[in-house]
């Protein structure tokens, strides 16, 4: 059986792109609808169906997600009109988990399509240039609205066709591990200031904007929550800041999200954000120009109970013009002591 079982042809354009080129909330809508629909061509079941054996409705959410862009080819290399494809992979183990992984091929004359076995190294694919996103899902029905959810197993649906996992998907104990950190990985040594940024802002969900046809808070939606709690803290460093075009152009080289929950539609996110900046710009894109890096790592709570629902934690670049605009950034992260 082929680990592919998605093969997905665009050209990008506006539905795809942020300001800084690829965004991290259209990309993750994009990819969750390829995976449904993998999903159903392999099972014959439409999501909209997927019962227990109580017939309760079973919604597979999202409760991992990695994203990762190799230097090389960093979210602001891809732009509108480029012709792009996504390759994906889905996995089951037991009944209740899925688990896959896309990755993002540049259509380039002569050039061969990645490969996206999931045996295939992360860092291999990294240093080849190739962009990797994983995903990973769990069955879950709603007991008393989105607040209150229950792991479920379909009981109409047959797994036959999608590849079996011998072992159950990391995503669970990297969550846990990262609630217990407060953070998925640690700032660069050099990052400052020394102790980090921090900032916290209340978000109201917006039933209109926010929600999904589950009637949940719709996982793609947590990174543009998250970019706003990123610019809260930003603009509250010293000096006035950190200067808008920087901010503005910033794009995603590596972010794992943990989603523990949801939340109703009347109730209210806290966000703790974490912020810290490297000094000296590293190398990005073809051909290497400076970037300035950033790290955030944020807690989502919601304010209705106080219920830890997501962290994330991610490294994030923004391209600098020239060398004055590189010696800029030096000079304004080092004076932030």
């Amino acid at each position: 059986m082929s680990d592919v079982v998605i093969r997905s042809e665009l050209e990008l354009g506006m539905p795809h792109l942020d300001a800084h080129g690829i965004g991290e909330s259209p990309t993750l809508k994009h990819l969750g609808h390829l995976r449904w629909q993998a999903f159903q061509q392999l099972t014959g079941v439409r999501t909209r169906d997927v019962m227990d054996a109580e017939g309760r409705r079973l919604y597979a959410t999202f409760y991992h997600v990695d994203i990762a862009f190799p230097p090389s080819s960093p979210p602001h290399a891809f732009g509108e009109n480029d012709p792009v494809v996504w390759l994906g992979t889905l996995g089951a183990f037991g009944r209740n988990i899925l688990d896959g992984r896309f990755v993002l091929h540049r259509v380039v004359d002569g050039a061969p399509e990645p490969p996206v076995s999931a045996a295939e190294p992360l860092e291999r694919l990294l240093d080849a240039g190739v962009p990797v996103i994983r995903l990973s899902n769990i069955f879950i029905a709603q007991e008393a609205g989105p607040g209150t959810l229950r792991i479920g197993q379909p009981a109409n649906v047959d797994l036959t066709r999608v590849r079996a996992l011998d072992t159950a998907p990391d995503g669970h104990d990297l969550n846990r591990l990262a609630r217990d950190r407060g953070r998925f990985f640690d700032a660069p040594p050099s990052a400052r200031p020394r102790p980090h940024a921090r900032a916290t802002i209340e978000h109201p969900i917006d039933a209109d904007r926010d929600v999904n046809a589950a009637g949940l808070v719709y996982f793609a939606n947590f990174p543009a929550f998250f970019q706003v709690a990123e610019r809260r803290v930003l603009a509250a460093l010293p000096h006035g800041g950190l200067p808008r075009p920087w901010v503005d152009r910033r794009g995603t080289l590596r972010r794992r999200i943990g989603l523990f929950g949801n939340a109703r539609l009347d109730d209210r996110l806290r966000m703790e954000v974490e912020a810290a900046l490297v000094p000296e710009p590293m190398l990005a894109g073809t051909p290497p120009r400076p970037h300035g890096r950033m790290w955030f790592t944020l807690r989502c709570t919601r304010l209705s109970d106080e219920r830890l629902i997501a962290i994330t934690t991610a490294d994030r670049i923004t391209p600098l013009a020239d060398e004055q605009d590189a010696d800029g950034w030096r000079t304004f992260v080092e004076a932030l002591g």
